[in-house]
Formats: C-alpha cells, sequence, structure tokens
C-alpha cells in the first residue's frame, strides 16, 4: 500500500514538471517572437523621427537661423535663435538719392552738401562746352619811344644861352618857348621853341652856355604812345607774323593789348634775336620807357570741344579734378587737361560737354572731401 502511494506521488510530480516546462517553452517562444519583432518597430520609429528631425533642419537652414543648446533643468535643451542671414558681399550697397548709382571710372571723390551748406558755400555752377582758345607765345620786350612822336629842339643861331624856361620832365605845347638865345652874329636875341606838344625827356642847355646849332639842346617826346620792342629767338621766328595780337604785363599786375607792327629784317648779334614791335597806347603815362615788361603772343586759335573755367582746377591726391554738379551730390572727376589760355582750359578727357560743373568756389568742395577723407580713416 506504501508501495502504491509512493508510486502515485512521483507519477503526480512527473505531470506537474512536464507541464511546467511546456508552458515556460510556450513563454520563451512567445518573448524571441516578441524580441523579434521589437527592433524593426524601433527601426521604424527611429527611421520616422530622423526624417522629423530632418525636415526640421531644413526648414530652420531656409529660414536663416541658427541652433544653440542652452542646459536647462533636466539637461540640455535645443534652442532656435532666428539671426538673420549674411549679407551678400557681392550685393551692391545703397548709395546717395541719386539718379547715377554707379560712380563713374575717374571718379576720385565724392561730396553731398545740405541745401544750405550749398547756399553758404556760393558755388558757381556753368556748363562745360566748346570754347575758342589762343595758344600763345610768352616774351620780354623793353619800353622806348615812340621815335616818330619825338622832336629834338636846336638853336637856330650859334649864340650864349640868356634864360630857359622849361626843365627835365615839364609838359609843354607845341610853339611854346623853351630858352632865350642871344645870337653870336646878330647879338640879337631870338627864342627857341617846341615844335610838338609832349614832355621835355632830355635837357643839356644851361644859362651862359653856348648853344650850337648843330647839338640838340632839348627833346620833347610824345608819350601818349610809345613802342614796345620784343626779343624773339629763332625757334620762334616761323610764328610771329605781323598783325597778331600782344598783351603787355607792366607794372602792379597790370595789363594792355596792341598788335605788332614792325618785325626787324635783321637779326641781334649780341642776343640772337629778332625784334618785333608793338605801338601801345599809352593814356595814363604808366608805360615809361626804359622798363622791362613781359608779352604774351597770340600765334594761334584752337576750337575746344570741352573747356572749362581755370579756377574749376583743383588738386586731389595728386590728381587733376573737376568737379562735377548734379543737384547737391558734387563727384571729383579726374580730367586731362589741354591747352590754358587764362580764360579756359581745354579738357582732353574726364569731363563731356554739357556736364554740370563747379567753376566758382570749388576749393571748399576740395576741403570738404579732405575732412570725409579724415572721418573716414578714423
Amino acid at each position: 500500500m506504501k508501495k502504491q502511494v509512493l508510486l502515485l506521488t512521483a507519477l503526480i510530480g512527473l505531470l506537474q514538471f512536464a507541464g511546467w516546462r511546456t508552458v515556460t517553452g510556450h513563454q520563451r517562444q512567445d518573448m524571441a517572437e516578441m524580441q523579434a519583432n521589437s527592433p524593426e518597430k524601433g527601426k521604424g520609429e527611429d527611421q520616422d523621427d530622423d526624417q522629423d528631425e530632418k525636415q526640421q533642419k531644413s526648414e530652420h537652414q531656409r529660414s536663416g537661423g541658427q541652433s544653440k543648446t542652452e542646459p536647462g533643468d533636466n539637461g540640455a535643451i535645443e534652442k532656435e535663435v532666428n539671426q538673420p542671414a549674411s549679407p551678400d558681399r557681392n550685393q551692391q550697397r545703397p548709395g546717395p538719392t541719386r539718379n547715377r548709382e554707379v560712380p563713374e571710372p575717374n571718379e576720385v571723390g565724392r561730396v553731398e552738401l545740405s541745401e544750405k551748406q550749398a547756399k553758404n558755400a556760393k558755388l558757381d555752377v556753368e556748363i562745360a562746352g566748346p570754347a575758342k582758345i589762343n595758344l600763345s607765345l610768352q616774351l620780354s620786350g623793353k619800353i622806348t619811344f615812340n621815335e616818330d612822336a619825338v622832336a629834338n629842339v636846336s638853336a637856330r643861331y650859334p649864340g650864349i644861352v640868356k634864360a630857359v624856361y622849361r626843365g627835365l620832365g615839364d609838359r609843354v605845347q607845341k610853339g611854346e618857348a623853351l630858352a632865350l638865345i642871344e645870337s653870336s652874329e646878330s647879338l640879337r636875341d631870338y627864342q627857341v621853341s617846341s615844335d610838338i606838344s609832349g614832355t621835355i625827356v632830355k635837357k643839356e642847355v644851361t644859362i651862359g652856355e653856348l648853344a650850337r646849332d648843330d647839338k640838340p639842346i632839348f627833346m620833347v617826346a610824345d608819350l601818349s604812345t610809345v613802342w614796345v620792342d620784343f626779343s624773339v629767338f629763332p625757334q620762334d621766328f616761323r610764328r610771329l607774323k605781323p598783325g597778331q595780337v600782344v598783351q603787355i604785363n607792366y607794372a602792379d599786375n597790370l595789363s594792355t593789348r596792341s598788335k605788332i607792327t614792325y618785325i626787324a629784317p635783321f637779326g641781334s648779334e649780341n642776343t640772337q634775336s629778332m625784334l618785333a614791335r608793338a605801338v601801345v597806347q599809352n593814356p595814363d603815362g604808366l608805360l615809361r620807357p626804359g622798363l622791362f615788361v613781359t608779352g604774351e603772343l597770340f600765334v594761334e586759335q584752337v576750337e575746344a570741344p570741352v573747356a572749362v573755367r581755370p579756377s574749376a582746377i583743383q588738386n586731389v591726391n595728386e590728381k587733376t579734378v573737376v568737379f562735377s554738379a548734379e543737384g547737391l551730390v558734387f563727384d571729383a572727376r579726374e580730367v586731362e587737361l589741354g591747352t590754358n589760355d587764362g580764360n579756359y582750359v581745354q579738357v582732353l578727357s574726364g569731363l563731356n560737354a554739357g556736364d554740370r560743373y563747379v567753376a566758382g568756389n570749388s576749393f571748399l568742395l576740395k576741403a570738404e572731401l579732405g575732412k570725409n577723407e579724415v572721418q573716414d580713416s578714423d
């Protein structure tokens, strides 16, 4: 009986053990299947997360923003910071408000004034255009008496000088008595008179002196006109012609004009030059014989397509410039110059006919431009 009980107990234990092994095997199979399916699901979720993250980054890059990590209570928190995109270096910066945004190739600098500044500067604006420019030749000369207006006064008969009425530098009229002489032949007194109206420029007589009939005792000159004799050197002979206009500069920045009336047919052996003469009016008597002068002989006239006033020319950064004018904007344009006759300067390049430019007080724009350059350097 006891043996049967023991066998029954053992049999029940075996059955229980076999059932546990079966359940455990099924559970292990189910867990294995779950683990096999779990990576695929996680992989799909990771792919979806990656796609979402890539899309967010793409949108973030298009918006020009940047991301930075800031610490928080629960660790690093990604925070999007919107910043403006970097400007394109090739993009044209906005310039002054004017019609022309692109500077001229020969532009050296630019000055912009307010209406009040422009008014106070009193800038004289003109339009560049054609002009007649005279080519000239610089000469040196000397003032002499007009020998066609000079009279030598001599005694008609030899005799003793009894009286002298006029002295050196006195102005006399035609027929006016200058001295009294007693004739040695007749012992009678007679007067010596001036043959022309003018100034006594030479006096060689004194009381008691013997006056001779072959030697002048007075020289009277009409100084209302004088001669100016210029020396012209061989290289300029071919440019010289009678009738050419010459400007004579004398005294304290005074000048007058005349024409060449005589060209000597021979040269000077000592100076190797040729004489050219002009008859010059001298109403105020400032052209005094014996003084040296300078002359500007106008030998040719040039038609310049573009010309400006000499006062418009300025030097900026060792460049010759003219300030063009467009409203309240003034550009310093580098120019190439040609002939200059003192009234106009020929512009060979850098400025066009019809361009408006500053003819007067342009030095104020030069000063303003220099001031701007100093501020920019600071």
